[in-house]
């Protein structure tokens, strides 16, 4: 099932339509193969079953991304990012970004993040964790969003709501006259 008519914006300009679906198993399967990703999907952790795992695509096929979310309701519906991972062709930890296929990848599934919280009755609120220092200061400045405490594992823990949480959906949601 195909959940989303996304595009990425290229630092060039040019759009590239992609497609958030449900990860297949062989999705999975291609982190732990050459060329390996940081993380084998196939782990013990990332194997929860209430983790809902979904593959940003290119329409041809080619796998991008690959996120990890969980549809929380206490009070209020949102979803929480438990992991995201770029390929390793344009993963930061791995490709120095002067050579990476694809830069800012991650935005595109906060993005489906966003479209879920909404698809499970929420405002479109998201909460995610920065895993370093970069990614916090990314989340603060350029994202918008609000500290909102720290993890059990010491991150920096984020919530992406209101116009920020706006703002990010449209600009990678495909609109129907594109």
């Amino acid at each position: 099932m195909v959940f989303s008519p996304f595009v990425y914006r290229k630092q060039d300009g040019s759009i590239v339509d992609v497609k958030v679906i449900a990860a297949t198993k062989s999705d999975l399967l291609k982190t732990s193969q050459h060329p390996r990703w940081q993380t084998d999907w196939n782990s013990t952790y990332l194997s929860n079953p209430d983790y809902l795992k979904y593959a940003l695509k290119t329409l041809d096929g080619e796998l991008i991304a690959l996120g990890a979310y969980l549809p929380i309701e206490a009070g209020a519906v949102y979803v929480y990012i438990i992991y995201l991972e770029s390929a390793p062709d344009s993963n930061p930890t791995i490709t120095a970004k002067s050579e990476r296929k694809y830069v800012g990848i991650g935005e595109v599934m906060l993005a489906f993040a966003i479209k879920l919280s909404i698809d499970y009755g929420g405002g479109g609120d998201v909460l995610l964790d920065a895993k370093t220092e970069e990614l916090k200061e990314h989340y603060l400045h350029d994202i918008g969003a609000i500290p909102v405490g720290v993890s059990q594992s010491g991150a920096q823990r984020f919530l992406i709501c209101d116009n920020h949480a706006a703002n990010l959906f449209t600009k990678y949601l495909r609109e129907e006259s594109e």
